[in-house]
Formats: C-alpha cells, structure tokens, sequence
C-alpha cells in the first residue's frame, strides 16, 4: 500500500496551512475593524450611556415627585371633605407627615396666604403672609389642582427645599386654603446616589429658574446657587447652558468650567422642568477609551492564539478521517476481488469511514423503507377519514358551507347544492360573499360578527333564492373554525330548509286561531246575555205610564250604557279576529306611538298623568300592519293610565340598537302580583270592575302577528312595565 507523503499539494497540508492563514486573517481584519470602530464609537457609546443615566434620574425623580403630589392631592381631598374642620385638617396632614417618608414640613395656609398651622412649628413665621411664594398663586390665582414651587429657602426650617401644594375646598367647591409640603433635597440626593451605581463623573441638577438643587462641588444649606455661578462656557458650537435650560431640550453636549472640558447629557424633568445633568471630564473618558482599548487589544491576541490552536486542532480532526477513508479506498479493489462486497462486522474500528459509511447507507435504506411503509399507510388512512368525511356531509340533512380564512368556498355538500340548485363542484373554490349575495342570503353582517367579534348566530330563520327564483325558508347556524390553539382558520355556515315547517305553522295558527276564536264567541255569547237581560227589565220600567221624568232618564242612563259596554266587547272581538290578516308594510314607528299619545292625550290630561317622552325624532322604518300595532300600544297605555289612582307619571322609551328596536312604557301604578302577570293576557281576565279582559289580549296577538315580543315586569305599589321588541328585518 503506497503512503501519503506530506507534500505542500497534499491534503494533510493543505488544509492545515488554509485553515490556520484563515483564521489568523479573520482575527487580524477583525481586530483591527473593531479598533478603528472602538475608537469611534466608544465616544458616542458613553455620551449614550450618560444619557441613559440621566433619563434614568428623570424617571425616578419623575414617580417621586408624583408620588409626593398624589399624597398631598389625597391630603386636600379628605380635607375638603372636613368642611372647614381645621383640626380635621391639622390631623390628616400630621398623620401623613408622620407616616410618610416624602416630607420634612407640612402646612396649611389660608386664602390670606398666612401659615395657620404646620409640622414642624415655627412661631417666627406666625402673622407672615406668603404673598411671594409662586405655589400661592398657582393655587389661589391660577386655580391649578397641583403645583410644584420654584427652588426656595424655607422659612419654617430655615434650609432650601420645594413646596409641592394642593387646594382645599369647601361644599361650593371654593378654595379656601392650601395644603404644602416641603420636598427636601435629602431625598433628591439620595434617589442620585441610588442611581450612579459607580458613575465616575458628576451629577447635578437645577430647577425650571436655574437655581442648583443638587450639586457635589457645593452644599446647597441656606443660600441658594444659580447655573451662572458655576462658570459654565459653551465649547465650540454647542449651545449656552441657559439656553439648554430656556428650550427645555435634551440633549449631549460639551463646555468647560475653568481649563478643564466636560461631556454633558442634559435632561429635563418632563412637568417640571428641572434639568438632570450628567456630566464627565474630557480627561476621565479618553482615560476610560485607552483603558477599553488596551483591553481589546489583548483579548484580539488571546483570540488569535486561540483560533490558530483550534484550526490546527480541527484541520487534524478533518485530516485523519480522509487520510484512514482513503486507505480503506485503496484496498477496496482487492476486497471486492476476493469478495462479493464489503463485510460490515461489529469488530471493526469505529474510526474506519468506510464502513461507517457502509452502516449509514444500510440503516438509511432500511429507514427509507420503513418511512416509506409508514407514508403508504397514512395516505390509506387519510383516504378512508376523507371518504368517511364526505359521507357524513353527503348523509345530513343540513346544508354546509365552509370557507377558509381568504373566504374561498373549501366543502359545499350535497344538501346544499339541493336546498340551493347550486352545482357542487363549481361552487367549490368560489368567494363566500358572492354566493350569499347569488342566493339573496341577507345575513352578511352576521357572518362579519362571526368572524370578527365571534359572536353565537344559531338557529336563525331568514329566506334565500334559490335557482329557477324558488324562494326557500331556511334555519342557519354559523361559527368560526379555529385549531386547538384558537387561532382562525375559516367559517362554517349551516343551514336546513325549513318551507314545509312554515307552511305546517301556518295552518296549526289557523286551526289555534279557529279554535280560540270559537271560545271567544261562547264567551262572548255568555257575556251578551247579562247585559240583555238587564236591557229587557229597563225597557220593561219605560213602559210603565206611570213612570217620572227623572226615572225615565236614569233608566236611559243604564241603557246607554249597556248598550256602550256590548258595543267594547264587540269591537275588541273584531280587533281580535282581523288581526290575523295583517299585511306588514314599511311604517314609521315613531310616527304610530305619536299618533296613539295623540289619540290618548285627553284621557291622560284628565287624570293629571305627567308623560315623559324618551322618542328620537327621526323615523324609525319596520315592515308592520300599523294598525293593529297601534291599537295594541293604545290598549297598553290605557291599561298604565287605568293602573294610576292618584297622580303619576308615565315614561315612553324608544331604543334602537343594529337588530331591534326596544319600545318600553312604564307607569307608576299599582302594579300586579305574579298571579295577576301569569294571567295577564288571558282572554276575559281583567282586574278591573268595568273591563272587558281582551285590551291586553288582542294586544299581545296583534304584536306577535307583526313578529314582536311583548314583556310585562310589575311589583305591587311600584308599578308596571311594559316592552315591546321589534325584529327589524
């Protein structure tokens, strides 16, 4: 067997020399990019870093300010509650200088601007009036809710600090005094020293005015330092510190102080204003840059040692393998020479690539057979679920349609091409919207709201067209399809004929309506004959000769009215038997309850009812038979005018929502037990002396002939009320 022999063409050395020229390039090119771009930016990454910081400040200073605000607000509130108490007063804020940290004075001052009283107390200050203090006429001139002062030296406690104030109001909601607090700079300097966590330079802060609240050069105790005394120059084309402060704009800039240049990021309290400077000299950061730097520098080298060691290394893990693969090669010809192929035994060395390739290509053609098995035996199961499936949307009785999420029709079975007369196979791919809009199917908006809010449509009735212009009444159900983790796949519409069930409806209406007619006119029949006979006797007293004047007109009286109380009953039993032939057209519902008020105003007015109308003034459309709808909200408003005894209201409420349309009349009568509610629209039930008992009983079959609910909810001494839903169509 001829030996591989290290030449500069071989591979042994190749791909060593490649690897290792490679990766010293890679480190080298690398190393010296990331120079050139370290120095750079490394300049521009601290500016960012101080601006961090100094946004970092503001935020904290930004919720404690607010924090100290919302208290002293909390404070005024329960305050102006006390109504002028002034030891409430005292006790609210002295319970919150105690138990809060935010504080080292708090006060109540006056409309006269005088300190009534504060903790801690001062006697020097009693009788002062604090006319100069800007948080004064914040509160009692400007009428803010809140206010934040201007930096100043306090004269309760002698040291500088801010006075954070809120009003106090009386009943009338009249400031008559404000609550402070002094902020002290203790805790400003403390939220600092929390935040520079091993900053190397300096922060400070001013307020809105210029005057230094915090600074490390300076111990800010009784006299007050402005921005201008710490000899501030703008270098170069950058902006003067007081105009950094005036416009209030955040930025990095750089100045000097005496001979020394400084980095700056300057924020602003957002609301107040103060200016957060975070700040380094020119000479700490070129430090700090030749630090990185150096750094860098031997990090590039140890990573250069490092990526020649591994190249070496992996060039030595690459070679081998070939070097043993290509051996194995060579004595191939004379293992196939003696040999029907290649004998793959256990015994062998794991490191022989050749017959680790020889046991990769047998274990990858028997996996390949068996993913193979496996595949043939998916698609015969797939087959038999898809088949099981179409024979189950072939077998219900109910049309579906599905489309996915693009609204393209993906299922239209068998009931469905027969309800519709619509082909199978070339509905399939289709747009959703434009069959409904084909089949006439007016249910568009539901299906967004399915689709979009998710919302239940079930076993809703509507009319579609179906081929040869066949009108079919239908009941669908619509409802998203989703996957198991609820996410949108696509919409599914059921629906069944249901023409056969209307017209079987319609004839069992016919026969009820048969049927309750006749028992009204037994009723009716029973009723006639008390009244007659009452009529016979009357006419009997008229034919005495004998008979008075007065008499005479006392019995016409009764006979007239008997014979108005046969002329009721009569009428109401036409009402009830001509309802059934309402035929709806488009009205204005708000025109019919106006013109019933109308009709009932005398009525109302004689019995002293107050009427409150809640109606909107445009028209309201519906498809009804108005009269039979107007005759029923007339028996229904004489029914709440009968129901008042003494003087009382009756509200009207007309509310419209995308599917009905809610009219509501409530009184505030008597009311009704639920015996009397459960009875209610009975035929001939009446509670009243003189009623007839088929006011609220035409009423109710005349609105359920025009498709509307009639709703009752009454309590004894509290009156009733009454609804109506209208289906708009």
């Amino acid at each position: 067997m001829k030996k591989l022999s290290l030449k500069r063409n071989s591979i042994q050395f190749r791909i060593p020399f490649f690897i290792s020229i490679f990766a010293l390039i890679c480190v080298l090119v690398t190393g010296l990019v990331l120079q050139l771009i370290f120095r750079y930016k490394l300049e521009d990454n601290i500016e960012s870093k101080n601006m961090i910081i100094s946004e970092m400040i503001s935020n904290e200073l930004t919720l404690y300010l607010k924090n100290a605000t919302d208290t002293v607000i909390t404070a005024a509130n329960f305050s102006s509650q006390s109504s002028g108490d002034l030891e409430q007063i005292k006790s609210e804020i002295f319970r919150i200088y105690d138990n809060f940290n935010y504080f080292d004075l708090i006060f109540f001052m006056n409309q006269k601007a005088q300190m009534v009283f504060s903790k801690p107390s001062n006697e020097n200050v009693q009788g002062r009036l604090y006319t100069d203090r800007n948080y004064y006429w914040d509160i009692m001139g400007n009428k803010e809710e809140s206010t934040i002062s201007e930096l100043l030296v306090s004269s309760v406690l002698g040291k500088p600090h801010f006075i954070t104030a809120a009003p106090v109001k009386n009943k009338s909601d009249e400031i008559v005094g404000l609550i402070g607090a002094g902020i002290p700079l203790g805790n400003i300097e403390k939220i600092l020293k929390d935040v520079k966590l091993g900053f190397n330079g300096k922060l400070w802060i001013t307020d809105a005015y210029g005057a230094i609240v915090i600074h490390p050069d300076y111990d800010i105790d009784q006299e007050l330092i402005a921005v201008t005394d710490l000899g501030i120059k703008a270098y170069d084309r950058n902006p003067e510190i007081l105009n950094i402060l005036k416009n209030h704009q955040n930025i990095n800039t750089k100045y000097t102080i005496g001979d020394d240049d400084y980095y700056a990021s300057i924020t602003f309290l957002e609301g107040y204003n103060w200016m957060i400077v975070v700040e380094q000299n020119k000479d700490t950061v070129n430090r700090e840059i030749l630090n990185s730097t150096n750094q860098l520098v031997i990090i590039q080298t140890m990573v250069l040692m490092f990526a020649l060691i591994i190249g070496l290394v992996l060039a030595r893990w690459i070679t081998l393998p070939i070097k043993q693969l290509v051996q194995q090669v060579r004595a191939l010809p004379t293992t196939l020479k003696y040999n029907e192929g290649i004998s793959v035994s256990s015994s062998d060395s794991d490191s022989n690539e050749l017959l680790e390739l020889s046991h990769a290509f047998v274990e990858m053609g028997q996996n390949l057979k068996n993913n193979l098995s496996e595949l043939e035996s998916s698609v015969i199961s797939e087959n038999r679920i898809q088949q099981y499936l179409k024979n189950i949307l072939a077998s219900v009785h109910s049309g579906i349609i599905v489309a996915d999420s693009k609204y393209e029709i993906t299922i239209f079975n068998a009931q469905a091409t027969k309800i519709t007369g619509l082909g199978q196979d070339e509905m399939i791919g289709h747009d959703f919207f434009e069959i409904l809009e084909i089949l006439k199917l007016n249910i568009k908006q539901e299906v967004l709201n399915v689709i979009h809010y998710d919302q239940h449509v079930t076993d809703l009735e509507t009319t579609l067209i179906a081929s040869q212009n066949k009108y079919v009444s239908i009941s669908y159900t619509c409802s998203r399809v989703t996957d198991p983790s609820g996410n949108y796949l696509g919409i599914v519409l059921q629906f069944r004929d249901i023409t056969a069930m209307k017209i079987l409806e319609q004839e069992l209406r016919k026969e009820d309506r048969i049927h309750t007619i006749g028992e009204l006119s037994a009723s009716i029949i029973h009723d006639i004959g008390n009244p007659l006979a009452g009529m016979a006797n009357l006419i009997e007293l008229l034919k005495d000769k004998e008979i008075s004047e007065d008499s005479q007109r006392e019995v016409l009286n009764l006979l007239s009215e008997e014979v108005n109380d046969l002329n009721i009953l009569v009428i109401n039993f036409l009402d009830f038997v001509r309802s059934s032939n309402a035929q709806k057209t488009p009205v204005d519902l708000v025109k019919i309850i106006k013109s019933s008020l109308d009709l009932l105003k005398s009525e109302i007015d004689t019995n002293c009812i107050r009427l409150v109308k809640q109606i909107p003034s445009d028209p309201i459309i519906l498809n009804l038979e108005s009269r039979s709808v107007k005759q029923a909200i007339i028996n229904i408003l004489k029914n709440a005018s009968q129901a008042i005894e003494n003087k009382g209201s009756i509200v009207i409420t007309l509310t419209e929502s995308e599917t009905h349309v809610t009219l509501t009349i409530e009184d505030t009568g008597k009311g009704m037990s639920e015996e009397v509610i459960s009875k209610l629209f009975y035929p001939f039930y009446t509670t009243r002396e003189d009623g007839t008992g088929l006011g609220l009983f035409i009423a109710y079959n005349a609105l359920k002939e025009n498709g509307c609910i009639l709703t009752v909810e009454s309590e004894i001494g509290r009156g009733s009320i009454f609804k109506i839903n209208f289906k708009k169509d």
